[in-house]
């Protein structure tokens, strides 16, 4: 596969695809179409729908706006000014990072982890799991090269596991879903405002960059455009497939989930499909899930904190262990507490960020037009 002069092998885009799908698919990922699933019952196409507008479509805008700017966050918020450029970004990485989902990730992996040992503290959990994130961020390696070769094997074949088990049971069942008491229009509304929670949009903004330098030839600021696109668009589309299978899930056992909190209604759907011996595995499943996420963030957070604050310049490890405590001390507030925190805020930030990337792809696009059309005035002239 080439583009711009550059040739990138099949299998790299394949490892870049499964990194996106990774990092992007964690915390949120795992619970709000779950959620919404119970929530609209027989509408649950409506709402995957709306899930399917905010929760890829426009994240996949964020990473192609990204991939224009060949990987650069200055440029994605130069409207902003000198001052703005720098706040913006900051805010977004401390809510996609160690003061937002990078908790969110470990009271998810908890919940999981409840189901089947009841009696272990959170701050028990919590600090097993910011050890085994500090490990995977200590060194400063290829994260999309990890994530892709290493966690997302993983995490793909367990998902496989659970989720088309629990899909299994439920096709072959002669139980109907339950009709909605949602109209198709309130069910999309749904999909559409769950979307902001998973924040992916947000994260998009950072993992861009890693993605986009996964890509950049060395030695050259040259992005191989459409490589590095069809990597994005792989990992959402495995992202969107997957969705749509938690979605229907949630539908398809609302009346035995509807009353549990977020983070235990696939460990419970996955106990009645596939029974006890399920317990380890869904346990496992979303653990990992969550920590390869983590992993990301906490990667990205450190790398544009030491790259922003003058302080922290050079200071890596230092940098790293201030996310870790603060990400240990948020997860011990739990899952519904950080979402009360950032819900609000997410309201407004979102639509901000859509507009901001929109803005930048119909610039770069703006801007590709009027270049070709100069080069074919050139050509004629000559």
């Amino acid at each position: 596969m080439s583009s711009n002069g550059a040739t990138v092998s099949n299998f790299k885009v394949l490892i870049a695809g499964f990194a996106a799908f990774a990092m992007f698919f964690g915390s949120g990922n795992l619970v709000f179409p779950l959620k919404m699933g119970s929530e609209t019952q027989s509408n649950w196409v409506f709402s995957s729908i709306g899930l399917a507008v905010t929760g890829v479509i426009v994240p996949f805008l964020g990473l192609a706006a990204l991939t224009c700017l060949k990987g650069s966050q200055d440029q994605f918020f130069r409207w902003l000014g000198k001052v703005g450029a720098w706040i913006v970004p900051f805010l977004i990485l401390l809510l996609i990072g160690p003061f937002g989902v990078i908790p969110r990730c470990i009271t998810v992996g908890f919940g999981a982890w409840q189901s089947f040992v009841p009696t272990t503290p959170i701050w028990a959990f919590a600090l097993g799991c910011v050890a085994i994130i500090w490990l995977a961020t200590f060194g400063n390696g290829k994260i999309v090269d990890v994530i892709g070769k290493y966690f997302t094997p993983v995490k793909l074949g367990a998902l496989a596991l659970v989720i088309g088990g629990s899909l299994y049971f439920a096709l072959s069942s002669a139980s109907s879903i339950v009709p909605s008491t949602t109209t198709p229009m309130g069910a999309f509304k749904a999909g559409f405002f769950e979307g902001y929670n998973t924040m992916d949009l947000m994260a998009a903004i950072f993992f861009g960059v890693s993605l986009v330098q996964y890509f950049k030839t060395s030695g050259s600021d040259k992005i191989p455009f459409k490589p590095t696109l069809s990597a994005m668009a792989l990992g959402m589309s495995l992202l969107m497939i997957v969705y749509m299978a938690l979605v229907y899930l949630g539908a398809a056992y609302s009346t035995q989930v509807s009353h549990l909190p977020e983070p235990q209604i696939l460990p419970h759907i996955a106990h009645i499909a596939l029974g006890e011996a399920s317990d380890y595995l869904i346990s496992f499943t979303l653990v990992v899930s969550c920590l390869t996420t983590a992993v990301a963030l906490t990667s990205v957070s450190v790398d544009f904190l030491c790259a922003k604050i003058p302080f922290l310049n050079g200071k890596r490890q230092l940098t790293l262990m201030l996310c870790i405590i603060i990400t240990f001390v948020i997860a011990l507030t739990d899952f519904r507490g950080i979402m009360s925190f950032m819900a609000p805020i997410l309201q407004v930030m979102y639509p901000f960020i859509i507009a901001m990337a929109l803005l930048n792809i119909i610039v770069y696009a703006f801007k590709n037009i009027k270049s070709n059309h100069k080069l074919k005035k050139e050509k004629k002239a000559a």
